[in-house]
């Protein structure tokens, strides 16, 4: 069984009509009788019920078509795939990252990548997710490279981009606890479990033999910093510039003797270096 016989089928089904379907393959009838026929041999089975110049499918046919449309989806989706890795890379970078990158940092690094000359042309597509989502996609294809938090993966290549201290966020107006116990005496609000900062921050904290409990989880940043302003609790976050938009009090951690610092790569596989446009944005990141 061929891709090709797969392929006459499926118009075969379509046309009803040998002619038609031949013409629409750009192959002589002949030919195409010869493919359905060397087909149904190969199964055992006859695919259509022959009704004058008409060719409909029979029980087995039907069945049949169920798979091929199965096996040609499969072939089409990888098609589209492939012609997106082959795509002309000095025109298009693919880049997945956390979406607090995109915050401020990236936009600003972009806007002035785009203004050289070479890039009047150049266009970036963004996918925002968490990393365990990223890296997944990076590695079937979908990405140049990633900005995400740290992964220890031997696929992977990481560069540190950025570094940003913890902070504690204070509803406005409230006190401003000043140790780790009157921390924990307040309603915390914390990211969801399935976030890379939850992970550091829960890391970080337990080393320190502190177990803070949660009152309310958010999924980011400026999610937990509303809730904050609107003085449903206290919350630990990442210093991004994005919280300067939220009425709440932003003050340093107390002191836990280590850094407490949130660092975010750019992320590559070893065996994918980038290439065209990639790599020139690859090497104005690290140099900028």
């Amino acid at each position: 069984m061929t891709l090709n016989q797969l392929l006459y089928f499926e118009k075969i089904t379509e046309t009803q009509n040998m002619g038609r379907a031949a013409k629409l393959l750009h192959i002589s009838q002949p030919s195409l009788s010869i493919a359905l026929s060397n087909l149904e041999k190969e199964l055992n089975v006859e695919l259509f019920n022959r009704i004058g110049h008409r060719l409909l499918l029979s029980n087995e046919g039907e069945q049949f078509l169920v798979h091929v449309k199965k096996i040609l989806r499969e072939v089409r989706d990888a098609e589209l795939h492939m012609q997106s890795l082959s795509a002309d890379r000095n025109l298009q970078i693919r880049i997945g990252c956390l979406v607090p990158v995109l915050y401020d940092y990236l936009p600003r690094l972009i806007h002035d990548f785009l203004a050289l000359p070479e890039n009047h042309l150049l266009k970036i597509d963004f996918t925002t997710n968490n990393t365990s989502k990223l890296i997944p996609m990076l590695k079937e294809g979908y990405f140049d490279y990633i900005i995400c938090s740290k992964q220890d993966d031997p696929e992977l290549i990481q560069t540190e981009l950025i570094s940003e201290p913890y902070v504690l966020l204070c509803p406005p107006g409230a006190q401003v606890p000043t140790t780790w116990n009157d921390i924990l005496a307040q309603n915390l609000i914390g990211f969801q479990q399935t976030a890379a900062a939850h992970h550091e921050i829960h890391t970080a904290l337990v080393q320190q033999d502190i177990q803070p409990t949660y009152v309310y989880r958010a999924p980011d940043e400026e999610s937990i910093a509303s809730l904050v302003s609107h003085g449903l609790g206290y919350g630990i976050v990442p210093k991004v510039q994005a919280l300067e938009n939220f009425n709440l009090q932003i003050v340093p951690l107390p002191d836990t003797g280590t850094a407490f610092v949130r660092k975010i790569y750019l992320t590559q596989l070893i065996n994918r270096p980038a290439i065209g446009a990639a790599k020139r944005f690859l090497n104005y990141l690290k140099t900028h």
